[in-house]
């Protein structure tokens, strides 16, 4: 009888090992994804740009001075086109940012 159980228990074990080493490699043959950190960085990313663009934007109505246009100018396209380069990427890596 006792010659039963730990047959019983080797096979136990061994059908056990076989399921962990299928989960094993179910794990690493997945493609990888990014982590779920990066998307939520790229996605502050996208929030903090659209902030910078919008500051910018504020600036380029409340100056006057003939010297600080062009700086408010450049400020501004510069800014709109790091928004629209970072929402364009997070939308290719199928990122949703929740409009404020």
């Amino acid at each position: 009888m006792e010659e039963k159980e730990i047959t019983k228990k080797k096979e136990r074990g061994f059908s056990n090992f076989i399921s962990a080493l299928g989960n094993l490699y179910n794990k690493v043959s997945q493609p990888k994804t990014q982590e779920p950190d990066e998307d939520t960085e790229l996605a502050q990313c996208v929030i903090k740009a659209c902030e910078e663009w919008q500051s910018a934007e504020n600036f380029f109505h409340s100056v006057s001075d003939p010297d600080l246009i062009d700086h408010a100018i450049y400020k501004l396209e510069a800014s709109k086109a790091r928004y629209v380069y970072l929402l364009k990427q997070a939308k290719a890596e199928g990122i949703k940012i929740d409009p404020r």
